[in-house]
This record gives structure tokens, C-alpha cells and sequence, in this order.
């Protein structure tokens, strides 16, 4: 597979060098600014099981009375309901029981939903802390790849394929609407770690055997790392069908960020790291002028 041959023998490397991180610059606002779960700001969550088949219609309008924000995912299944119900207000068990009961909900059932609150203090804390976690995570990381690597570029390069899959993957998800959770954020990790492997593959490859084009090096990374992201991606997007049925949000929530952020991985990796990986190899030595700036859009 002459992945290499076919995307840079005709784009100059340096477009990729500023187009792909400049789309993931334009998305990062949106990434920021993604909607937070009641995990992060504080409401309610009730779970209910019952025997007799209601609507997520139903249940939104019988708590309407208790909170203007109501949002119930509802599997119905051989006349069973599974429903988990979210609100960012809080709503104390008096008027869940309450609205409850207008549907037919009895006493004896009634007895079995219990509301469970987040404290929104809570939620900033973990906000807090994972954010943390994440500039730590960094900067350890970028001194690991820096030893192994020895070159300060090349680990730039690793290290901005992270940044970028997560404001490229999790801005878009912002514009579609995504509501993130705790196990969000925590997919939000993982991320990193898939984005690293590949990078690293395709890094180690070309610099450790300069004797051989870059091209060649290229495509071998390539041909093992499309087969890691392609099969994660496969396998992700089979589980993300699943939940969407049976209704696990938080495996739903793992899965959606994880196949966005592989997806960014995709052109962070083998378009924007590739492209730093030539020019890096490509330099003049030092103390050399050259016109590095003047390039055409396309090869001649």
C-alpha cells in the first residue's frame, strides 16, 4: 500500500503541516465549551424498573412538574421498562413520587425509585482534578518520548497528535450536541494512550532507519497502524451500535469519544506527523540559508 506515494507526491508536506492543526485551532473553542453532564454540574439521576410499558414521552411529562429540564432514556422490552432519568435541577423523592404516581405508579413501586443527587462542588472538584491529570500526563509523557527519541521535534510531534485528536474529536462532538459525563472524560484518557501508539510506531520507524526512504518507512508504519486504529475503530463502533440499543450510557459515552478521537488520530498521525517527520529530515544544517518558507502548493 503506497499510502505515502499517494498523498504526498503531489501535496506539498508543509499544507498538512498547517491545514489539519489550524481545523483542530477552529475547534478547540467548541471543544472547551462541550456540554458538561450532571456528573460535572450537579442535578439528578433516577433509575426506574417497572413491569408496565411507559414512554419516554410519559416520563418527561410527569416530572415536567418537578424541573423544566428532563432528559429519559427508555428501553422498553416484553412489556418491561428500563429508564434512566436525568436532570441538572434538583428533584427530591416527595415529587418524583408524586409525578410518578399521575402514570400509575404504585406504592410498592414507588418504593423502589430513589433519586440520587450530585452535588455540583463534587463535579468541579473532579473537573478540577482531571484536569490536572491530563497536563501531568503530558508532560511525563512528553519526557519519555523525548529520552526514547533524543530529538525535541520529533516528540513534539507525538505530543500535538494527542492535543489535536482530542480538540479535532471532541470539538465536533461539541457542535453535534454531545453531552459529556464522567465516563467521557475518562475515555478522554484513553484517547491519549491510542494516539501515542500509532505516533510512536510511525516516529520509531522513520528514525530509526534513516538509511532507507522515508516513504518506505512510511507505509510499513502505516500498513501496522491503520490495522491498530481500523480494528479499534471496527470494534468500537460494533459496541456503540449495541449500546445505542440496550441503552448503557456509559459505555455509549466511552465509545462515542473514543471513535471521534481515532478518527482524528487518523489525519493527525499519518497526514500532520508524517509532514513534521520530513520537514524534520529534510532540514538544512545549521547556519545554512534557504528559502524554507517559499514552497507551492503542489509538486512539479
Amino acid at each position: 500500500m503506497d499510502f505515502y506515494g499517494k498523498v504526498f507526491s503531489r501535496v506539498n508536506y508543509k499544507v498538512w503541516m498547517v491545514l489539519i492543526p489550524l481545523i483542530g485551532l477552529l475547534l478547540m473553542p467548541f471543544a472547551f465549551s462541550v456540554k458538561l453532564g450532571i456528573d460535572f454540574t450537579g442535578g439528578t439521576e433516577i433509575q426506574i424498573l417497572t413491569d408496565r410499558a411507559v414512554s419516554a414521552q410519559q416520563f418527561q411529562s410527569a416530572l415536567s412538574q418537578c424541573s423544566t429540564d428532563i432528559r429519559a432514556n427508555v428501553q422498553n422490552l416484553e412489556g418491561r421498562t428500563t429508564a434512566i432519568i436525568k436532570s441538572k435541577d434538583a428533584i427530591n423523592k416527595s415529587c418524583s413520587d408524586s409525578a410518578l404516581a399521575t402514570i400509575g405508579f404504585s406504592e410498592e413501586e414507588l418504593a423502589k425509585v430513589l433519586p440520587s443527587t450530585f452535588k455540583p462542588e463534587l463535579g468541579k472538584t473532579l473537573l478540577e482534578q482531571g484536569s490536572k491529570v491530563f497536563i501531568i500526563a503530558g508532560v511525563l509523557m512528553m519526557a519519555v518520548i523525548f529520552i526514547a527519541f533524543r530529538s525535541i521535534i520529533p516528540s513534539i510531534a507525538v505530543i500535538q497528535a494527542a492535543v489535536f485528536d482530542i480538540a479535532i474529536g471532541l470539538g465536533l462532538l461539541s457542535l453535534l450536541g454531545f453531552e459529556l459525563s464522567l465516563a467521557g472524560f475518562a475515555a478522554l484518557l484513553m484517547l491519549v494512550g491510542y494516539s501515542v501508539d500509532d505516533n510512536i510506531v510511525l516516529t520509531s520507524n522513520v528514525l530509526n532507519e534513516r538509511g532507507k526512504s522515508l516513504g518506505e518507512q512510511v507505509n510499513k508504519a502505516f500498513a501496522t497502524g491503520i490495522t491498530m486504529t481500523g480494528t479499534s475503530i471496527a470494534g468500537l463502533t460494533a459496541i456503540l451500535i449495541v449500546a445505542f440499543f440496550v441503552q448503557m450510557e456509559t459505555v455509549s459515552q466511552i465509545a462515542t469519544v473514543l471513535v471521534a478521537g481515532l478518527m482524528a488520530d487518523f489525519f493527525t498521525t499519518w497526514f500532520v506527523n508524517v509532514a513534521v517527520l520530513e520537514w524534520y529530515l529534510r532540514r538544512k544544517p545549521a547556519g545554512t540559508k534557504s528559502s524554507r518558507f517559499k514552497f507551492t502548493l503542489f509538486r512539479s
